[in-house]
């Protein structure tokens, strides 16, 4: 009876957080984006979409945004606090059941391609940011959780290296809040720089999934680009290569305790197997897990009715995960993230950025069998 008492609690603690993210997409796609489509502006009709390239995913994080820092005064309320945490929920399911826009064949692929390239662009802006932050006199701690979060994939790697580097609970945050401000600029402007370059879905999926430092931020940008949820749209794409750097993770937070625990001689070493349990993300299992299902034909052919049923459900999933996103933006924490780490945060995720378009655009061709 108390198990159940304790069920009902928190069904009803999460309730009106998830019903406000829910209520928001709703109006969002239901009137909002359809408005947008047919307003005229400038003497074009659909000017906010076709020239600011406005969508329900780019307004789902504005909105929560604003939701944060205006209407809640820079805190979630209590009352909708269960109810947003929720958002970490919905990113991952989404990320799962993305792994049916693939077949096996299809990952061993394109994977080849995207391990090589996301590999040496983890590693070197590991190596970027420990050269920057060594030359500044950054704190050690300080450079581990720095390198990681512009490494691989921001918060959740920031999040995985700092116990094993010691860093204190505000330079986690500063980690973060620098890549996520870096991030934000990065979603609003690829689009844009996407469609002046003409990019193909295939070329801008495998950029923002090198480039871009976060991976909520990687997926908001390519549906930002073309918000279509199907194989060979620049979601897909992206994804598949982000999937790839997320993996990299355990490795990641390895060499980084490695690097720091040489300099420190008292602290206790941790085994390869036991970073491999405690960080890998198993949320990519799902993933795979999906991929294999639809390899051997488990979801129906393309265009049946299950993969049509999964996509919209997708759309609607990422939409109220973002809204939550949007909401744990907030901009006094971004405003704070100031000094040294700010400096070779922002200069390391500029070089990702600039260098990660430019391979892409010699090196990439802009289809792909997918």
């Amino acid at each position: 009876m108390d198990e159940h008492k304790g069920t009902l609690a928190k069904i009803i603690g999460i309730a009106p957080g998830l019903a406000v993210m829910i209520g928001t997409l709703f109006v969002l796609r239901t009137w909002v984006e359809p408005w947008m489509n047919s307003a005229v502006l400038f003497g074009q009709k659909g000017w906010l979409v076709k020239v600011v390239h406005l969508n329900y995913i780019l307004l789902s994080i504005i909105v929560g945004m604003l939701y944060r820092n205006v209407l809640f005064g820079g805190k979630i309320p209590g009352w909708a606090e269960e109810g947003f945490r929720t958002t970490r929920l919905f990113i991952k399911s989404g990320v799962i059941m993305l792994g049916s826009l693939y077949t096996i064949q299809s990952l061993f692929k394109v994977g080849g391609v995207a391990i090589l390239l996301i590999m040496t662009f983890v590693f070197g802006t590991i190596g970027v940011v420990m050269l920057l932050g060594r030359l500044m006199g950054m704190d050690r701690s300080m450079i581990g959780t720095m390198g990681a979060a512009c490494g691989v994939c921001g918060v959740s790697a920031a999040i995985a290296t700092s116990p094993a580097v010691k860093a204190k609970p505000s330079e986690v945050a500063l980690a973060i809040a620098t890549i996520l401000g870096f991030g934000i600029a990065t979603m609003f402007l690829s689009p844009f720089i996407g469609k002046a370059l003409q990019m193909s879905d295939y070329q801008f999926g495998a950029w923002v999934g090198t480039g871009i430092l976060n991976s909520g931020q990687v997926l908001a940008t390519c549906l930002a680009f073309n918000p279509t949820i199907a194989p060979g749209t620049a979601v897909a794409y992206g994804e598949i290569w982000n999937v790839v750097r997320v993996i990299s993770i355990p490795f990641v937070v390895f060499f980084i305790t490695m690097w720091y625990w040489r300099a420190e001689a008292e602290a206790e070493h941790m085994s390869l197997g036991r970073i491999l349990k405690q960080k890998f993300p198993i949320f990519v299992l799902g993933f795979f897990g999906m991929t294999f299902l639809s390899s051997v034909g488990g979801l129906g052919a393309e265009g049946s009715n299950t993969l049509h049923l999964m996509r919209d459900v997708m759309s609607w999933i990422f939409g109220i995960g973002l809204i939550g996103q949007g909401a744990y933006i907030d901009i006094r924490e971004i405003k704070t993230a100031g000094g040294k780490p700010l400096k070779v945060g922002l200069m390391a995720g500029l070089v990702k950025y600039a260098v990660a378009l430019l391979i892409v655009m010699l090196f990439v061709s802009k289809e792909a069998s997918f």
